[in-house]
């Protein structure tokens, strides 16, 4: 790993013109801090992509450390990752042989090991690429449509749009403009569908060419400043430049000299900084023609020379016979005619040999080829697709059947939960419908109390009054009749007593004015201990409680306390009432005959429903232990949260 980062030093240093780039900067600062080995190749690998453009040197320099680096590690894929940048360095060397060489040696290794189609169509796309540099345009389909059926069938859509650009780029070059711009269209369509937009600067600028070679000079525009716009945006320096000279191209055509040679100086400086001589040969045979045009054969001739010993020099013969159409232009605006006419006879004798491999019907079979292909994976697939079909219908099936009885199942649920909410609805109207007669009752027995005691009660004592007043009076003539006399006086002070207790019990002074604690009390010191003995015990009962539950535990007290006088025959009574953390308690036990809850009279059967409606008003328990024989247990329970409020 120290050679890395030597490397990447060396990097640092030798491409300072590039620290602009955000990409490249970033990636350097990643490949700088990465401890982990496999994860710092990546990066490197990453880094030597983006530098095939900008420094074709860097890339290679960073593609051959990680070569050797993957031979020591005996990782056959990671080395032709690696040595893809190889090949593209070569191309922009003018070097396209070399590149062929390794390309062709890859691509034979990837079929055999039978995988890594992605990596497969990459490397087609790269032998196409630097075939189209050597001038062998049939060779170079082949492997542009190889690149194209792997795209397809791993849905590789970056690999697609840039197969279907070189397709495009190869008719372009070829001066099939129409058929370009079909696969430009396609290309373009496949880019803006998922969203990849390297190939848009690319693909604007060749379709800009086109349109300008089939005199659609608005299109040529158009579509021209879009790429160069997006390339300038991208650091693209060699779609940039073919941008300019696009336009500059279009300009020429339309005899707009001055506005051309403007371009063509644009595009030289940002051309020269790739390095890519098919181009640089290339633009200097059309700067030649513009000069020879404007009447400047002199410039003309000396760029165009220029030209052809680059051309020669880097092995770019199908780059002469454009070079040499310049410079015979040149040479006929200069008046040497005989010079001319010898360019011609070159130009002749170079168009058989360079156009043999690109004939109509070798295209017109690769084309065929890719189709038939195309069509018999299509077939393929449907076959695997119908032999699927059975499953699918089998597993549809068994879904179907899971899914009603799914259905089923949610159903009865919700038939259960409908039903429960039904129920909480009429037991909210039933507790409703108790709230309401229990507050009735109350208040016809305050009715009821206060006309005894404010009514009947001061009538009888006014009676009792008058009837003392008159014994006052009365002489009796007999002791029988002063006797009797008194027995009826007393009867009725006994009824005022009965009128004022019967008041009380039925709404207790002492209950509003005391609480519940001192209300049962009072009720007990009433009752005659000597037919009934009680032991009362109260606990926490000091502080008031809400009104509701005092009323309620103390109606049950005073309904049990009855019914054990009135049916129980018992002689002891013991009544537990305790407030704690956890509520109220209460306790009722006699030593009575006890009873059996189902053969109750209706007028007991009731008296226990009273009850047992009372205390699920405020939430709580009632339970009963009456063995007949064994004395009756109640027992009663108001749970915490119900005993502030009802």
């Amino acid at each position: 790993m120290k050679q890395f980062l030597l490397l990447f030093s060396l990097l640092c240093i030798s491409c300072a013109a590039a620290a602009q780039l955000s990409k490249i900067d970033s990636l350097q600062r990643l490949i700088k801090t990465e401890k982990d080995e496999n994860r710092k190749i990546d990066l490197l690998l990453m880094l030597s992509i983006e530098f095939r453009q900008i420094n074709a040197d860097s890339s290679r320099m960073i593609a051959n450390k990680i070569v050797k680096h993957s031979e020591l590690k005996h990782d056959d894929v990671l080395r032709m990752k690696a040595e893809l940048n190889t090949v593209y360095f070569f191309i922009n060397r003018s070097n396209p042989d070399s590149g062929l060489a390794i390309s062709e040696k890859n691509i034979a290794a990837l079929k055999q090991k039978g995988k890594n189609d992605s990596l497969l169509a990459q490397y087609q796309s790269a032998s196409g690429f630097t075939l189209m540099k050597l001038n062998r345009q049939k060779e170079a389909l082949e492997h542009f449509y190889a690149a194209l059926y792997i795209a397809d069938v791993i849905k590789d859509y970056k690999a697609k749009a840039r197969a279907l650009h070189q397709i495009g780029w190869a008719y372009m070059e070829l001066n099939q403009s129409q058929k370009a711009i079909s696969y430009f269209r396609q290309s373009l369509h496949t880019l803006e569908e998922n969203d990849i937009p390297y190939l848009f600067p690319s693909t604007f600028t060749n379709l800009a060419s086109c349109y300008g070679e089939a005199g659609n000079y608005d299109s040529a525009y158009y579509f021209g400043k879009k790429g160069i716009a997006l390339a300038g945006e991208q650091n693209n320096y060699s779609v940039e430049a073919n941008g300019w000279f696009i336009l500059g191209t279009a300009y020429m055509e339309q005899k707009k000299y001055e506005e051309a040679l403007r371009c063509f100086l644009k595009a030289k400086p940002i051309r020269d900084k790739t390095g890519d001589y098919f181009f640089i040969v290339s633009d200097m045979a059309v700067l030649s023609e513009l000069y020879a045009l404007m009447g400047r054969p002199d410039e003309g001739l000396r760029i165009s020379k220029e030209a052809v010993a680059i051309a020669s020099q880097q092995k770019l013969e199908a780059k002469l016979p454009m070079i040499y159409k310049a410079m015979a232009l040149n040479y006929e605006k200069s008046g040497n005619f005989s010079m001319a006419a010898d360019v011609y006879k070159r130009i002749n004798a170079l168009k058989d040999s360079i156009y043999t491999n690109a004939s109509g019907e070798a295209l017109a079979e690769m084309q065929t080829k890719y189709e038939t292909e195309k069509k018999e994976r299509i077939i393929q697939e449907q076959e695997f697709y119908l032999k699927r079909k059975n499953y699918f219908i089998t597993a549809i099936t068994i879904l179907f059947i899971l899914g009603v009885l799914l259905a089923y199942f949610i159903h009865a649920r919700n038939r259960i939960r409908e039903q429960a909410a039904m129920s909480r609805a009429i037991h909210e109207e039933e507790q409703k419908a108790t709230a309401a007669v229990m507050e009735a009752e109350e208040k016809e027995r305050q009715r009821i109390a206060k006309d005894l005691h404010d009514g009947v009660g001061q009538m009888m004592s006014a009676a009792k009054m008058n009837l003392s007043a008159i014994g006052n009076e009365l002489a009796f003539a007999t002791e029988a009749q002063k006797h009797s006399f008194e027995k009826i006086i007393s009867l009725v002070d006994e009824s005022c007593k009965e009128v004022r207790t019967v008041s009380h019990q039925m709404m207790p002074n002492m209950l509003l004015k005391s609480g519940l604690g001192k209300a049962v009390t009072d009720f007990i010191d009433k009752i005659d201990r000597r037919v009934l003995k009680i032991q009362l015990h109260t606990e926490g009962l000091n502080e008031r409680l809400d009104e509701h539950i005092e009323i309620v535990v103390y109606r049950i007290l005073q309904e049990c306390v009855n019914n054990v006088i009135k049916h129980s025959g018992a002689t002891q009574l013991d009544i537990s009432i305790i407030k704690d953390a956890d509520g109220i308690s209460a306790t009722i036990e006699d030593n009575g005959k006890g009873f059996d809850v189902n053969l109750l009279s209706s007028e007991a059967g009731m008296g226990l429903k009273n009850m047992r409606a009372r205390v699920e008003y405020v939430k709580g328990t009632i339970d009963f232990d009456a063995t007949p024989g064994k004395g009756t247990l109640v027992a009663i329970h108001i749970p915490v949260e119900h005993t502030g409020a009802v």
